[in-house]
C-alpha cells in the first residue's frame, strides 16, 4: 500500500488519497479510524471554500466515529448494495449513530471499493437533499480501486444526503462530527470564556428586514425556576450592570450607578408588557389582542420624561412617596408620603373675598377636563373674623359661595378622577399577597403590620412558612401544581 497526494475536481485543490491497488470489493478490509475534519467544503455556488465562508455560523460537535453507512452490510445502520453506473441515492442520518435532528451539516470519511471495469475518472458527488449537483466531486476512483476522502456536507431538510456515482462502487461513509445551531447530549450548555478586555461574545443581525427578537432570542421550557437569560455581574463602579440593553442612540456616554438591570434609549428605558387579551376576553398571543397594561421604566417624551410610567393601574404595598433635598443639611432629606383614600381624587384650592356677602370661584380648566361633574365637595375658610358660609350653586364652570361677613377665605374644591378605569371596592377579592409556591417563605420588605396579618389571616405560619391549610382551603396547592405540569412548547423557528 502506498499513500500519495493526487488532484482531483477543482483544479489547484489538494485531497490525501490512499491507493492500495486492485482488491477485492466486497472483502476489502476498511477499517474505522478518527480522521481531522476537513477545513474545506463544497460551495453550491462553485469552487471550495473554508468552513466560515459556507453557511452561517453552526457549532461544530465531535462524537466517537462511527461507521453509518456500508453498502457491502456489515452491520452498518445504512446498507443497500453496491451502487451501479450513474446511480443516484438518499440517505436519511437523523437518528443514526446517535446523531440529534435538524442537523446542518456532518463530518464523513467516503470509502469507494470500486468494482473492475469501470471507467477510470469516475467520480462520487454528495450533496444535501433538494438542492441541485454540486460542481464538484468528493473524489475520483478507478476500476478496482480503494479510495478515501473526508468531507463535510450539508444535509438537506429532514436530515437527509444525496450521493451519486458515475462508475458502479459500494460505498463506506464514517462519520466524526456534525454542525448544528443547538448542542445535543451529552453537551447541554455552550460556554465562551473569556479574560480580556473585550465582550465574551456577539450575536450580530445585520439584516433590514428584521422586525422582531433581531440580536438574541432567549427561550425556556423548564418546569422548574429557570431563568430564560440570567445576568451577573461583580459590583466594579458605576455603569456596571447584570443585564445591560441599549437602543442605539442609548445615553452611553452619561455616568450611571451599577445596576442589575439597566436599559438605556431615547425613548423607553425598559418595557414591561402585561397580559395580552383578545376580544373574548381570554389571554391570547402576542400581537392578536390589546393589552391589557404597560410599563415603561426612564420613558422620554417631547414634553416630559417619566422615572416610572404606568399605562394602566400601578400597585404598591408600601407608600408612595416624593423625597426633595434638605436646604441646609447634606445628610438629610425631606420625604413626603401621598395621600391614599378609597378613590382618585382630583382637587384645586385658593383665596377669595366676599363683597356684599358674594364670591364667584372660578373652576380651572385643567380642573373641568380631568374631574367627574357628580361628587363635588367645597370647603370655605373663612379669614379674619367669625363668619357663616353657604355653597348656594356649584358646578365644573363655576363655584357660588355667600357669607354672613365681608371676609377673605379660603377654598378647597375636590372632586373624582373622570377618566378613572373601573375600580374595585377596597375590600375585595385579591392575591397579590398570596405565596408563589409551597416552599415560599414570608417576604421581608412587608412591614412589620403586613407580617403579622399575612401570620393572622393565616397566609402564613408564625416561623415564616407557607400555612398550607390555608393553601389547601383556598386551592392555591392545586394552582402550583398546575403551574408545575410541562406546558405545549411552541413551535421552533
Amino acid at each position: 500500500m502506498r499513500s500519495l497526494i493526487r488532484r482531483v475536481g477543482t483544479p489547484g485543490i489538494l485531497f490525501l488519497v490512499q491507493t492500495a491497488g486492485i482488491l477485492c470489493a466486497q472483502s476489502a478490509d476498511v477499517p474505522l479510524r478518527n480522521w481531522t475534519v476537513p477545513t474545506f467544503t463544497q460551495s453550491t455556488a462553485g469552487g471550495i471554500h473554508t468552513m466560515t465562508d459556507v453557511t452561517e455560523p453552526r457549532t461544530f460537535v465531535a462524537v466517537q466515529p462511527c461507521r453509518i453507512v456500508d453498502t457491502r452490510g456489515n452491520g452498518a445502520p445504512i446498507q443497500g448494495g453496491i451502487f451501479t453506473n450513474s446511480t443516484t441515492r438518499t440517505w436519511d442520518l437523523s437518528g443514526t449513530c446517535g446523531l440529534p435532528e435538524s442537523i446542518a451539516a456532518v463530518s464523513v470519511n467516503f470509502t469507494v471499493v470500486a468494482a473492475g471495469g469501470i471507467p477510470a475518472g469516475s467520480f462520487l458527488l454528495a450533496w444535501p437533499t433538494g438542492q441541485p449537483f454540486p460542481p464538484t466531486a468528493i473524489m475520483t476512483y478507478g476500476p478496482g480501486q480503494i479510495v478515501s476522502n473526508a468531507a463535510i456536507v450539508p444535509l438537506g431538510p429532514g436530515d437527509q444526503m444525496n450521493v451519486a456515482v458515475s462508475g458502479s462502487t459500494h460505498i463506506v461513509m464514517d462519520i466524526n462530527g456534525y454542525f448544528a445551531d443547538r448542542l445535543g447530549n451529552p453537551f447541554n450548555s455552550f460556554g465562551l470564556t473569556n479574560n480580556s478586555g473585550n465582550a465574551t461574545a456577539y450575536f450580530t443581525n445585520e439584516s433590514t428586514a428584521c422586525s422582531s427578537g433581531c440580536a438574541v432570542d432567549a427561550f425556556s421550557y423548564s418546569t422548574g425556576q429557570g431563568k430564560a437569560i440570567s445576568g451577573k455581574m461583580n459590583y466594579l463602579g458605576n455603569n456596571s450592570a447584570g443585564v445591560y440593553g441599549a437602543h442605539a442612540l442609548g445615553l452611553t456616554s452619561l455616568t450611571f450607578p451599577p445596576a442589575g438591570v439597566r436599559g438605556e434609549s431615547p425613548q423607553l428605558g425598559v418595557l414591561g408588557i402585561g397580559n395580552v387579551v383578545g376580544t373574548s376576553g381570554t389571554v391570547v398571543a402576542p400581537g392578536t389582542g390589546a393589552y391589557l397594561a404597560e410599563g415603561y421604566v426612564g420613558y422620554h417624551t417631547a414634553t416630559f420624561d417619566y422615572g416610572v410610567y404606568s399605562a394602566g393601574r400601578t400597585g404598591a404595598s408600601g407608600t408612595k412617596s416624593f423625597v426633595d433635598p434638605h436646604p441646609t443639611d447634606a445628610s438629610k432629606v425631606i420625604r413626603y408620603v401621598s395621600l391614599e383614600g378609597n378613590e382618585p381624587g382630583t382637587y384645586f384650592r385658593g383665596r377669595g373675598r366676599f363683597q356684599r356677602g358674594m364670591a364667584l370661584v372660578r373652576v380651572p380648566e385643567d380642573f373641568r377636563l380631568v374631574t367627574d361633574g357628580e361628587g363635588l365637595t367645597v370647603q370655605i375658610t373663612p379669614i379674619g373674623a367669625m363668619a357663616t358660609v353657604g355653597v348656594i350653586r356649584m358646578d365644573l364652570t363655576e363655584i357660588l359661595v355667600q357669607s354672613s361677613r365681608d371676609v377673605e377665605f379660603s377654598y378647597l374644591v375636590q372632586g373624582v378622577r373622570k377618566t378613572q378605569m373601573d375600580s374595585p371596592s377596597p375590600i375585595a377579592e385579591g392575591t397579590e399577597f398570596v405565596p408563589k409556591s409551597a416552599d415560599a417563605t414570608l417576604p421581608l420588605y412587608l412591614s412589620a403590620e403586613q407580617k403579622r396579618r399575612l401570620i393572622q389571616n393565616g397566609t402564613y405560619k408564625p416561623d415564616g412558612t407557607v400555612n398550607m391549610e390555608t393553601a389547601r382551603r383556598l386551592g392555591w396547592d392545586r394552582i402550583w401544581e398546575q403551574r408545575s405540569r410541562p406546558e405545549a412548547q411552541p413551535a421552533e423557528p
